[in-house]
């Protein structure tokens, strides 16, 4: 760009603006961006990031414009952003400007003039201190291109003059840099050649065919050729080779990052060893990487199955011989001299041979070919570790993004249009394992009338699961019967045991479990690990099919013993000062505790268990837990338990909706925590108690509790928790329109917050204070105070934390009139509620949805979001969030010109507010009802309101 505009100079601003200058006055889509920003996969947040960074952008190429100033040189749409870019600023415009020109020149020497001066503009490679994704570099390559064509244009006219030493200069430096450029080498050959330098334009030729041989695998091509023809009077040849690679999968997705992992590993001559767990997809992936590479192996692609027929290597050998021409009667009889005759017919040849489901790195090592411009691809249950020098490609679980692609793809968009939440669950059930997913989706292409709801249920059976998931002849318990048939009796009994206990289990856990040595179990685990039936980690976990296959078998008894023991070990690990178990094994034990009836244990654990999950616990054991361990502390009399067990199980129903369960429990738990002194735990419940009532509409019941609530936590000078109840206060006082006190209850908060050392409670009070800030037009804070919330919620790994943050993000971009920024925020921030099975919450954001769609004018989506909302508001009898969907709804109708349904709806949520006692919701009602209506009927009321806000 022109020297008068400054650019950034971090990598990521500097990226982003390439791509924007690659497409200069065009509008790029945010979805582009994030894909140009991380090429190799994005983080959860990407949206966010994008957000900001093209905020700090605009500043910097627009200081002290706003975003919708004429002056803004980067603008959003419908469409994404675009940068305004006046003609001569670029030296690429400019370039392509000269070229045309010179295209269209009559005069040849004017011609050559414009072509040498289109060549002047450039200063190195194209964008060459920017690194890209696809559109940037697929832009860098096209650039490229012009310029190798401008220059091939230049050289045509200087042979034509018989300028050969011109054409010498400029064409030796790009040959050097780009040594397989056929055109380039030709012209170049033809030069020396006119300045009777024969051997040296045979030279290039000879160096240019070597280098297309090892780039890329082919021979010159017929231009080529017959330049060589001409200068030395012969021909160059080439043969043909056998091609059984299986066909790519058409509906392949995803696995950029282990594609990439495949194609560079295939540069080298060492085997790739393609591992995952049985169902991952590795062969459909080794296909497509194969299918890649292929034109850089000109002699061939040899396939063989190892598992079934033929298998034994001597077939293999045999077949991939005759493939490459060996008759019948010139293979040898015995192994020995098969293996010698492959390894001399591959010595100078370039193949790529695959070898799909190899069990054991003795199947694989007579079949490797010899020469160094060979490559072998191998697929494994397996990490066949013995294999000199491999280099192993890991398959993991499909991600939800890829599953959802691949299930679309084989079941139709509409399906995923259609019900959204039950392919989300479809796709849960499947748990990242692409084999399950294209059955399932398979399933519903055969049964046309099946709902995916339905599909879903009966997945959601863990006793019929594996019977539904078969379709043709494609099942997921065939391979997994066959991943468990490879191993032996004593492994397979050893993952039978594992699964009886019902959790992620350590090594010396399972140690304890198997009466085996320590060191002993740690080796069986690792073999199960790298066999994919076993997940690594500080525990090692089962999948879920695995699990199910293993369910099928005989059942295995665990020896009460060596349990009591194991959980035993669990408890006092737990409570030692070197971290202990997670949640999930915790869980675990308390069930197995309580089943067996050892109740002082079962508490402990339970205790343990919820003080490691923390509040609010969102996991899916929380209930059982807490039940068993409500169970256990009553059994044994401890009433500091039983509250706690209280509290939690209050949170569980709040979690579900169910408010008046929830309320009951919280309402013990502060009796009981009131009863023994608990000050901070008795704020706590109070406090939780506050939020139920409030959406209940009993707003001055929820003063009087978080009043309550306050002094007490002042009392035990507990910051933390005081700091997020000054701000629930906070948002509650302007709720009810008391609008100095609500500032100056989060300006508390804020400096509260700052003396605690709990970065999470720091990033709630922010998050509440940001949506204040946000309804009172003050975006800029609010935006601040949200991206320090979202980056903290990242670190942490709170989701359910970090999708409230990303809600009130899209909300803010969304009122911003920033809407695709919007929704790309609240897409991700609905994934995550969804996943945590946070249905109240997630209600709030389809509401939120709604008013990004109706921004973009796609009326029948933003009321699609409202009727999901408002089923849930409904369901739970949130009167607020239905005041909330309503007024959304009511913008809607106005905008489309149905004025009658606009008043009904916005009358309906005034009243709402009205009686939930919040004058600020019910005055913003009126406006919005004042404002479709000819004659303002609601005037009067709206005057009445007024003089209940404070201000």
């Amino acid at each position: 760009m022109a020297a008068s505009v400054p650019l950034p100079s971090a990598p990521q601003p500097r990226r982003l603006l390439a791509v924007l200058l690659a497409c200069p006055n065009e509008f790029v889509s945010r979805d582009a961006l994030v894909d140009e920003l991380w090429p190799d996969g994005a983080p959860p947040s990407a949206a966010a990031i994008v957000q900001v960074t093209v905020s700090k952008l605009r500043k910097t190429l627009s200081p002290g414009h706003a975003v919708d100033d004429a002056g803004q040189r980067l603008r959003s749409g419908p469409r994404g952003y675009a940068l305004t870019v006046a003609d001569g600023e670029l030296d690429a415009g400019e370039f392509r400007a000269l070229v045309n020109a010179a295209t269209a020149a009559a005069n040849r020497v004017e011609r050559r003039n414009l072509f040498e001066r289109a060549l002047s503009c450039w200063r190195g490679g194209a964008l060459a201190d920017v690194a890209g994704g696809p559109l940037l570099e697929a832009h860098k390559l096209w650039l490229e291109d012009r310029r190798r064509s401008a220059l091939l244009q230049l050289v045509e006219l200087e042979l034509a003059d018989g300028d050969g030493p011109s054409v010498v200069s400029r064409l030796d430096p790009v040959l050097a840099a780009r040594p397989a450029d056929e055109r380039v080498a030709a012209r170049l050959a033809c030069a020396l050649d006119g300045l009777d330098r024969r051997d040296a334009a045979l030279d290039v030729l000879r160096r240019t065919r070597r280098a297309l041989w090892d780039e890329a695998g082919v021979h010159p091509g017929e231009e080529m050729r017959a330049v060589y023809r001409r200068i030395a009077g012969t021909e160059w040849t080439a043969g043909g080779a056998p091609a059984q690679l299986p066909p790519d999968l058409p509906d392949f997705v995803g696995r950029t990052a282990e594609l990439t992992a495949l194609a560079k590993a295939l540069r080298g001559r060492a085997p790739v060893v393609v591992h995952g767990p049985a169902g991952s997809g590795k062969t459909a992936l080794a296909v497509r990487a194969a299918w890649r590479a292929r034109k850089r192996f000109p002699d061939g692609q040899l396939v063989a199955t190892l598992r079934g027929a033929p298998a034994e290597p001597r077939e293999v050998l045999a077949g991939f011989l005759r493939a490459l021409g060996a008759a019948p009667a010139e293979l040898p009889a015995d192994f020995a001299g098969l293996v010698a005759a492959w390894r001399g017919m591959t010595a100078d040849r370039r193949l790529l041979v695959l070898l799909e489901d190899a069990a054991t790195e003795r199947q694989i090592r007579p079949l490797l070919p010899s020469g160094p411009g060979c490559a072998t691809v191998i697929t494994s249950r397996r990490v066949l570790p013995g294999l000199a020098g491999a280099r192993p490609v890991a398959v993991p679980e499909m991600s939800t993004v890829d599953a959802r692609e691949l299930f679309g793809a084989i079941a139709g968009r509409d399906r995923l249009r259609a019900e959204p939440g039950a392919v989300a669950e479809v796709l849960r059930q499947c748990a990242g394992l692409a084999l399950a997913v294209r059955v399932a989706a398979a399933k519903l292409v055969q049964r046309p009338r099946l709902r995916v709801a339905d599909l879903a249920a009966r997945l959601a059976d863990e006793r019929r699961k594996l019977d539904e998931l078969a379709v043709g002849d494609l099942s997921v318990r065939t391979v997994l019967v066959s991943a468990l048939a490879e191993r032996t009796s004593g492994e397979r009994d050893a993952l039978a045991l594992l699964a009886a206990f019902g959790g992620p289990v350590t090594d010396w856990c399972a140690a304890i479990l198997l009466g085996r040595p320590l060191a002993e179990v740690r080796d069986l685990l690792d073999t199960l690990a790298d066999g994919h039936l076993l997940r690594p980690g500080p525990a090692y976990t089962l999948s879920a099919f695995v699990r199910l296959a293993l369910a099928e078998r005989p059942p295995v008894r665990l020896d009460p013993g060596k349990l009591r023991q194991a959980l035993e070990t669990m408890l006092a690990k737990t409570l030692g000062t070197v971290p202990g178990p997670d949640t999930e094994q915790l869980a675990a034990a308390v069930h197995l505790a309580s089943r067996h009836g050892w109740t002082e244990l079962t508490g402990q654990l339970a205790d343990a268990c919820a003080a490691r999950a923390g509040t609010p616990w969102l996991g899916r054991s929380a209930w059982a837990v807490s039940v068993r361990g409500l169970v256990a502390a009553r059994r044994r009399g401890d009433h500091r338990a039983e509250a706690g067990r209280l509290f939690t199980l209050g949170s569980v129903h709040a979690q579900g909706g169910r408010w008046r369960l929830a309320r009951n429990y919280y309402v013990m738990a502060e009796t009981r925590f009131r009863a023994l002194g608990e000050l901070e735990q008795t704020g706590a419940a109070l406090s939780a108690i506050a939020d139920i009532d409030l959406d209940s509409g009993h707003a001055r019941a929820a003063v009087e509790e978080l009043r309550e609530a306050l002094e007490l936590l002042r009392a035990c000078g507990a910051h933390r928790r005081q700091a997020v109840t000054a701000a629930q206060f906070g948002s509650l006082l302007e709720d009810l329109g008391d609008i100095p006190r609500s500032v100056e209850s989060f300006e508390a908060s804020v400096l509260l917050a700052q003396h605690s050392d709990d970065e999470r409670s720091r990033d709630q009070v922010a998050k509440r204070y940001a949506d204040v800030l946000r309804r009172g037009g003050r975006r800029d804070r609010a935006a601040n105070l949200l991206d320090d919330a979202l980056g903290g919620a990242v670190r942490t790994g709170e989701r359910h934390w970090e999708a409230h943050v990303l809600r009130s993000l899209g909300d803010l971009h969304t009122e911003a009139g920033e809407w695709r920024e919007g929704e790309g925020c609240l897409t991700r921030s609905l994934t995550l509620f969804d996943q945590i099975g946070h249905r109240h919450a997630a209600a709030y954001t389809h509401r939120s949805l709604a008013e990004a769609r109706r921004l973009a004018g796609d009326h029948a989506a933003a009321r699609a979001h409202l009727r999901a909302a408002m089923g849930v508001f409904h369901d739970l009898g949130d009167r607020r969030g239905a005041g909330y969907a309503l007024m959304s709804l009511g913008r809607s109708y106005a905008e489309t010109g149905a004025a009658a349904d606009a008043q009904r709806v916005l009358r309906r949520a005034a009243d709402l507010f009205a009686r939930l006692g919040f004058p600020l919701w019910e005055l913003r009602a009126l406006r919005e009802l004042n404002a479709v209506s000819s004659d303002s009927p609601e005037a009067a009321r709206t005057r009445e309101v007024l003089t209940k806000i404070r201000t």
